[in-house]
């Protein structure tokens, strides 16, 4: 059985028909992030494998049994779930408290994930690139980023925060503190012009649940030489 986070009465899954969920991914911290921490957040039960523990082959195997030869991948009681931006909405399903009722304030919360999506290119810089492809794929992701960066910190401001929507956090928030954490990793002083957003990341950092996940998982070491996760292990919920 999958390993169960803490209960959280946000949750829809404390009932007998709470859907089994294995988040199969790489040993990376990158586009499986935003999913894991709604479900901590919601205290949604799941489990994180590789794509060997999962399939019993190696992900050369593997890929072209998959609806697109891409992870991250959720299996959803056996049945597979593709695309990044389809499982973090799947998984705030699961969790009412993050998804907004009102149909405006659900648009802009995806607008905000959407914005922040943006800013993907950050996950491989962080996971991938060596040497001067590193060198190469930071600087060019740098020079975008000051701009994109300030819409969003006025984005913070005009909600009148902390979180991007509000008092409140809302699914999109972890997708925006994912990859302005992954840039802070490149840059430590990257986000460091705007109150607004370290406010908003320090509200995410001390979210019930998302904390302990936080502090809990794997850390990226040497990137930009031999980029790994240490401990490598694709999350913290292995199956023992």
């Amino acid at each position: 059985p999958a390993r169960r986070g803490p209960s959280h009465p946000a949750s829809v899954c404390e009932s007998a028909a709470a859907p089994q969920l294995t988040m199969i991914y790489f040993p990376v911290r990158a586009l499986a992030e935003p999913a894991r921490m709604i479900l901590e957040f919601g205290g949604v039960a799941y489990e994180d494998a590789s794509p060997q523990q999962a399939y019993g082959v190696p992900w050369k195997d593997a890929k072209d049994k998959t609806p697109f030869g891409q992870l991250p991948l959720l299996l959803v009681d056996g049945k597979e779930l593709a695309q990044a931006g389809a499982i973090i909405r799947y998984c705030a399903a699961l969790v009412p408290a993050l998804v907004p009722a009102e149909p405006l304030e659900a648009a802009r919360c995806d607008m905000i994930f959407e914005a922040a999506r943006e800013l993907d290119a950050v996950n491989p810089i962080v996971n991938v690139f060596r040497g001067e492809a590193f060198d190469a794929k930071k600087a060019a992701f740098f020079d975008s980023f000051p701009a994109k960066l300030a819409r969003l910190a006025r984005q913070l401001r005009e909600s009148e925060g902390p979180f991007s929507c509000g008092a409140a956090p809302r699914w999109c928030d972890f997708m925006l503190y994912h990859n302005l954490d992954n840039a802070r990793l490149l840059e430590p002083a990257a986000l460091d012009a705007y109150p607004e957003v370290r406010t908003f990341m320090a509200a995410v950092e001390a979210t019930p649940r998302v904390a302990e996940f936080l502090q809990a998982r794997p850390k990226p070491v040497d990137i930009g030489t031999k980029p790994m996760l240490e401990p490598n292990v694709p999350g913290i919920r292995v199956k023992k």
